[in-house]
């Protein structure tokens, strides 16, 4: 995440959905203080994760429900709080490409020996899945944050956050990609239903389509 007093927003960091860029831009404007993290060490979010998330990755992909009880409740009801989402069939050829490149990734040696996509969806989809829902709603389905943008229109989204927290324009960066081909050139008619069964919520929350 990114906290801003000074700008009063809250920037909630989906993995691979270009928070890396975002991050890069805004960062000038974190001025989170030891105040605003002081139940960490001892809360009961980080103690549920501490063992599956480093601290760096916990702090920087926080969702929206663990910031809400991790800072002031008058700060996260009045700061603008924004974040991005992605097609989820791109988003796991995304994630299965950086995992395959990221040799420091700490779930790359795991990933690098399946055979194909394939086998990643399916242990993605059995093991270890995640949706963006998550990051940006409670536990009950309503939205936490006050714009969701798309990373298929991201520029003009992060455009129109720019204006919204009055802060001037900024040309994103690319960070942090991986190589790959155009994410349907990955699927089969059975893969592509997997995630469309197995992403429903995002899919139907957001408004995706293969």
């Amino acid at each position: 995440m990114i906290l801003s007093h000074q700008k009063k927003f809250i920037f909630v960091h989906i993995y691979k959905v270009a928070g890396s860029s975002i991050r890069s831009v805004l960062s000038k404007y974190d001025d989170r203080d030891s105040s605003d993290l002081s139940i960490f060490n001892n809360s009961r979010i980080w103690m549920e994760q501490k063992f599956f998330r480093t601290e760096t990755s916990f702090l920087t992909h926080l969702k929206a429900r663990e910031i809400q009880k991790m800072i002031k409740e008058v700060d996260f009801n009045n700061y603008f709080k924004f974040s991005f989402v992605r097609n989820p069939w791109d988003w796991q050829v995304s994630l299965y490409y950086f995992m395959m490149q990221s040799t420091n990734h700490r779930q790359h040696k795991l990933v690098s020996k399946m055979k194909n996509f394939e086998e990643y969806l399916d242990w993605r989809i059995n093991k270890d899945l995640d949706f963006q829902k998550h990051f940006v709603c409670d536990s009950k389905g309503k939205l936490l944050v006050d714009f969701v943008g798309r990373f298929e229109n991201i520029q003009a989204d992060f455009d129109h956050i720019c204006d919204r927290i009055y802060i001037p324009r900024f040309r994103l960066p690319v960070k942090n990609t991986s190589n790959h081909l155009h994410y349907k050139e990955y699927y089969t008619s059975k893969t592509r239903k997997w995630v469309e069964e197995a992403f429903k919520e995002d899919i139907e929350l957001f408004g995706y389509e293969f």
